[in-house]
């Protein structure tokens, strides 16, 4: 209604990691899914409560299917390890670098780049480059931080994952009635998977919890898009949704906390989608890399230690070494339209 005022990005005063991610109990548990029993109560034939750290627990569900569990939250592997509680203070400044690296490879309209924008960042726009470093390694407090930092985005992708897993042998429609979701069996597929939002998802008006939604409601227009069978969810199919969802997730947190005015700094509209269209596939290829390093097996039982890998090794792999081998800690330049 014209009252609200635009997000402009992260500020230096934030932790790099909010205090209830990477506890022991993880984020906050979201609500069980409809017919499940209240919390604290066991389910039918339930011997214990679910893992604590599960922010989406699907493991009130008898008929099976889609196990739970996410134990910890915690991403598998990495190079930065500690956690959140283990040097967390704020730097100063420190988006500054990202966001000067980032206005330049706007402003220059995504020119200079080469050629393709995908995998380890050959061809890919040199600020765009530096900008994804510095926004990982100074911003975010290295790959392991800015995976802890996506909590929200990991639990759902893992959600997803087990629902297209139960969906690849039984279908969709049957899916959802082991969920305790029978309403929704007869809505059209796409229909199916767009009211899973609330269920993949954590509820709530929190930025965080937006992102995954918007990354999720993004991935799924895309693979709906490319006409794939959702009903029946191939292995490739699955891949290839959980990538487009991971992407989307990296690529909200990126833009969101450096790139709020990428649409408003390019000269003109075809340059903005070449700017777009180079994020799009720098952070792409790098996902596609990190899941090509991690197999194309994700067993169910496995899918939340598996999603938690993957998207530390996108991160790692954003935040690898500058091919230039320039440093970027060089004073800020147009530094009040970056602000």
């Amino acid at each position: 209604m014209g009252t609200s005022n635009p997000f402009g990005g992260g500020n230096n005063r934030n932790p790099l990691v909010p205090d209830w991610v990477g506890g022991p109990g993880g984020p906050p548990p979201g609500p069980p899914p409809p017919g499940a029993p209240a919390p604290g109560a066991p389910g039918p034939g339930a011997a214990a409560a679910p893992a604590p750290g599960n922010a989406n627990p699907d493991a009130a569900n008898p008929a099976g299917g889609i196990p739970a569990g996410n134990p910890g939250n915690a991403p598998a592997g990495g190079d930065n390890a500690g956690g959140p509680a283990d040097g967390d203070a704020p730097a100063p400044n420190r988006f500054q670098s990202a966001r000067t690296n980032f206005f330049k490879f706007a402003k220059s309209g995504g020119a200079g780049a080469g050629g393709g924008g995908g995998g380890r960042g050959g061809g890919t726009n040199r600020n765009l480059r530096r900008a994804v470093r510095s926004f990982v390694g100074k911003s975010s407090g290295g790959a392991r931080r800015a995976t802890q930092r996506m909590a929200s985005e990991r639990t759902a992708t893992a959600s997803l994952g087990r629902i297209l897993s139960s969906a690849g042998t039984a279908g969709i429609q049957e899916t959802v009635r082991r969920l305790g979701l029978a309403q929704l069996a007869t809505l059209p597929v796409q229909d199916i998977y767009a009211a899973l939002v609330d269920f993949i998802c954590e509820p709530g008006g929190e930025l965080d919890e937006s992102f995954a939604r918007e990354a999720y409601l993004k991935a799924l227009a895309e693979i709906s898009e490319a006409q794939t069978d959702l009903e029946r969810p191939s292995p490739e199919t699955s891949v290839s949704f959980l990538a487009s969802f991971i992407a989307n997730a990296i690529q909200n947190r990126l833009l969101n906390a450096i790139g709020n005015k990428v649409v408003s700094i390019p000269r003109d509209v075809a340059s903005v989608q070449n700017v777009e269209q180079q994020i799009d596939d720098y952070i792409r290829g790098n996902v596609n890399d990190a899941m090509a390093e991690a197999g194309e097996d994700f067993p169910v039982e496995l899918i939340v230690s598996t999603i938690d890998d993957i998207y530390e090794r996108s991160v790692v792999l954003l935040e690898g070494p500058d091919p230039d081998g320039l440093d970027d800690d060089f004073e800020a330049e147009d530094h009040e339209e970056i602000e």
